[in-house]
């Protein structure tokens, strides 16, 4: 698959000043601006689920100028605190590995991942919930402030809300993405950068629901300093919208060292239980339950 590069500043400008001067592509076809389709792809976000826990398989593949690495893990995760129980499949030279589940809360890095909270990854919306989030977004850096929720619905379209809008919103043009019929959207934050972290939507023409992303997730301060940019696909799994693949380009500096690379992940074999027992996430509890059936 061709990576989609994120979008510049520049060519973000570029595009704006253009879809003044002609009919824009997403306007067409819904009769919304940019801004009121992104509202669309909230509204239909929002509609969605909420699961309570989630189980799945992530493969993780890098290559860095620090060498190369990859993982295999099983998760059962509590969406609502973050609490995971993993289980390591592969270890970094794609043996199979048989270790005990380990458990894990608000987790950054599990012990043997360099994914940053892999627990949360398969169904992080990026802000785009109406409803605010428990806790950051997983491309948010720590310690990122969150800002106010907006406080006033400002005009009703249709079935569309329109909130005050944290994003310059451009029309880059229908396309298609993964086989579907999409339109393309070019994301500026104005302001929050850091808390507001998409760049680039693909949305369904059907659903108004993201196909992808392009991502952006950024931390400076002198010793520690990292970078990604990101492109997420997704797919509907149950009527819930799972975050199925990524990839995307890292550059960190850990004071003295430095590194940067590719990275690829993958989401499989996803199942939503409606309850899982609470001793599988509790560290003091789950050594009596040890050789009891766990989904992970």
């Amino acid at each position: 698959m061709k990576r989609n590069r994120p979008c510049s500043v520049h060519a973000l400008f570029c595009a704006a000043m253009f879809a003044c001067t002609r009919v824009a592509a997403t306007a067409q076809d819904t009769g919304l601006t940019p801004g009121e389709l992104f509202g669309r792809v909230r509204s239909a976000v929002s509609e969605l689920p909420v699961p309570d826990f989630i189980v799945f398989t992530v493969q993780n593949q890098s290559v860095g100028t620090d060498g190369s690495f990859q993982e295999r893990l099983r998760l059962a995760a509590r969406t609502g605190d973050g609490a995971s129980l993993v289980r390591e499949l592969d270890d970094s030279t794609g043996s199979p590995v048989k270790a005990a589940p380990e458990i894990v809360r608000d987790n950054v890095f599990i012990r043997f991942t360099t994914i940053y909270r892999v627990n949360d990854f398969p169904v992080e919306d990026f802000g785009l919930r109406y409803a605010p989030s428990k806790r950051p977004g997983i491309f948010e850096a720590m310690g990122t402030p969150q800002p106010p929720p907006a406080q006033s619905k400002l005009k009703e379209i249709g079935a569309v809300r329109a909130f005050d809008n944290p994003y310059r919103i451009v029309d880059l043009g229908d396309t298609t993405a993964r086989d579907q019929a999409v339109y393309h959207l070019g994301l500026t934050p104005l302001r929050d950068p850091g808390h507001h972290v998409l760049r680039e939507m693909w949305v369904d023409k059907k659903t108004s629901l993201p196909v992808r992303y392009i991502a952006e997730r950024f931390v400076d301060r002198g010793l520690l300093a990292f970078h990604y940019f990101v492109t997420v696909n997704t797919a509907l799994i149950d009527r819930h919208l799972v975050n199925v693949d990524a990839d995307g380009h890292f550059n960190v500096v850990r004071f003295p060292v430095h590194f940067s690379g590719e990275g690829k992940w993958s989401i499989s074999e996803v199942s939503f239980p409606a309850q899982l027992p609470d001793w599988m996430f509790d560290p003091a509890t789950f050594p009596q339950h040890r050789y009891e059936l766990i989904p992970v």
